[in-house]
């Protein structure tokens, strides 16, 4: 088993079409070769931990850096591991930007995202870093330190 984790920034004028269609395209993608993560969108930016074969990890990480939605993509980490954390979710993604909720049901979210990247097992390096960036992405949202 493989992973691999990632940070990126999104490109001035991304859509939610634009992360409707990453999604989209992520899931058929991880379908087709039992690719399992998490990829986190927020505040313009990304960080993803992908898990998998590596030859299919690699694979779909070159056409990330390729892809014309986002700049800066960092590798943070990849290394071989055991066994998935992310077994159940081919690609989770929860819309933390989505003007529409309501501010209580986004602060609830963002406070149990919080939690659970403290409470989460952290078996590799990819996958604290993993949970490390995504909470220094919310963590101020939670505060109110940003408007």
């Amino acid at each position: 088993m493989y992973e691999l984790v990632y940070r990126s920034v999104a490109v001035e004028n991304i859509t939610a079409d634009d992360i409707l269609d990453i999604l989209n395209e992520a899931r058929d993608f991880n379908g087709k070769h039992d690719i399992t993560g998490c990829l986190l969108f927020f505040n313009n930016e990304f960080v993803q931990i992908l898990e998998g074969e590596k030859e299919w990890v690699k694979l779909l990480f070159e056409k990330i850096k390729k892809d014309h939605r986002h700049t800066d993509v960092m590798l943070l980490n990849e290394d071989e591991k055991e066994e998935r954390l992310f077994k159940q979710w081919n690609m989770a993604y929860y819309d933390i930007n989505n003007n529409n909720q309501r501010e209580t049901e986004r602060l609830l979210f963002i406070r149990n995202f919080i939690l659970a990247a403290d409470i989460t097992e952290r078996p590799t390096q990819a996958i604290s870093l993993f949970w490390h960036v995504a909470k220094e992405l919310i963590a101020p949202w939670s505060l109110g330190q940003i408007d």
